[in-house]
């Protein structure tokens, strides 16, 4: 009924945004933007959940979730805050956090691709799905 959602925000199968059943009216959760709302978790009550904030699965969260933090777990507790949202001072990208040796990875696989050679290309995928979980935020 109340429920705010903004821009880029991420909401997975199952979730639920709800009151808590104790309040009157305004009663339902603000969810900032680019937050992540993973699978069947659930968000009660009057709390925000700031922005770039994950949710993680099956998650109940009925306090308010800080910006850029993680929260986990039945009650959804504080995980810390969620790195690949950290804006550094000279990266002027929105919000990514650059690798130091990024433009060297760019660099070699932009040989390998030219290179054509599959051993090549198989280091590439390895490489990307490496950098992709290491940067998810998962343990």
């Amino acid at each position: 009924e109340t429920a705010v959602i903004d821009d880029d925000v991420i909401i997975l199968q199952g979730v639920t945004l709800g009151g808590t059943g104790k309040e009157r009216g305004d009663r339902h959760p603000k969810v900032k933007t680019g937050a992540i709302l993973q699978q069947s978790c659930s968000v009660l009550g009057n709390i925000e959940v700031g922005e770039g904030a994950v949710v993680t699965a099956k998650s109940i969260v009925t306090k308010p979730v800080l910006p850029h933090h993680r929260v986990s777990g039945v009650p959804a507790r504080d995980k810390g805050e969620v790195k690949r949202f950290q804006q550094q001072e000279n990266d002027d990208s929105a919000g990514c956090v650059r690798d130091e040796s990024y433009d060297e990875k760019i660099e070699w696989r932009s040989d390998a691709i030219s290179s054509g050679r599959r051993e090549d290309l198989e280091n590439i995928l390895k490489t990307s799905f490496d950098l992709m979980w290491k940067n998810s935020g998962s343990p």
